[in-house]
This record gives C-alpha cells, sequence and structure tokens, in this order.
C-alpha cells in the first residue's frame, strides 16, 4: 500500500481520505493528529485534503487497511471491513465459493452506495479500484 501512494501520491494528495480499517480495526486519531484536521465519526477516521505531511505520516500505514478516497468532502455511517476476509477479492467471477461472492457482491453494493472516487484495501491482496480508467491503465502498467 505504501508503495502504491508512494508512487501514485496524486490519487490521494489534496483528497479526502476516509479510513474504514486500519490494522484491523479502526484508526483512532491521536490528539496531535485531531489538531492537524483528522475528525472521527461512526468508527471512520476522516480527513479532508490530504497533505503530503499527512501522507508521510509512518502512523497511517500498517495491515488489513481499508481507504476509501474522494475528490469531495464525504460523511457516511459505515462500511463493512472487508478486508479482515480471509483471500478476500474485489474480483466477480464463477470459480469462487458462494460465500466468497455474497462478501464481493456486498462490497460493490457499499461502494455503489458510498460512491468513492478511488478505494485501496490492504490485507492478504492489494486492491485498488478507481473510477478513472487512466488512473487504473497507470497502476497496472507500473
Amino acid at each position: 500500500m505504501y508503495s502504491l501512494i508512494s508512487e501514485f501520491p496524486e490519487f490521494i494528495i489534496d483528497k479526502c481520505l476516509s479510513i474504514i480499517s486500519f490494522d484491523s480495526d479502526s484508526f483512532l486519531p491521536t490528539e496531535s493528529e485531531l489538531k492537524r484536521g483528522w475528525t472521527y465519526e461512526n468508527e471512520i477516521a476522516y480527513f479532508d485534503k490530504m497533505t503530503e505531511f499527512e501522507l508521510s505520516q509512518n502512523s497511517l500505514f500498517d495491515i488489513n487497511d481499508q481507504w476509501l478516497i474522494f475528490d469531495n468532502k464525504q460523511r457516511f455511517k459505515t462500511m463493512e471491513i472487508f478486508v479482515n476476509y480471509s483471500g478476500f477479492s474485489a474480483e466477480l467471477r464463477e470459480s469462487r465459493t458462494e460465500l466468497e461472492l455474497a462478501d464481493t457482491i456486498r462490497f460493490w453494493n457499499q461502494i455503489e452506495n458510498i460512491k468513492p472516487n478511488r478505494f485501496i484495501l490492504n490485507g492478504d491482496k492489494l486492491i485498488f479500484g478507481t473510477n478513472k480508467h487512466s488512473e487504473f491503465e497507470k497502476v497496472k502498467a507500473s
């Protein structure tokens, strides 16, 4: 995840970050982080207009992280933590079990309802999604 963000900081700098999961749980901003602009609502941490300084903080990156990135400020009530599901994949394909497909369908339904511009899940697999084809091609080519 850190490598993806380091290589493509434009995907997140000046964007709005929502952290759904950090190390399999909520990201609880410290007093210092709250003073710098982080907010915490409904077990989701938000930073409106990500800066290079905030992105350089190693405290943002762990394992089993799930981020949603928006071009504009967005708040929502909840999102399931999918990154904790062993082997979770955002791919809909027939070779998956019924339970795996159900998880993936719930994931896509929530993405469709919340409408982030980008998402990153860093669990058993690194999953990046974007609503911009050119960004997807950039990542794929790297």
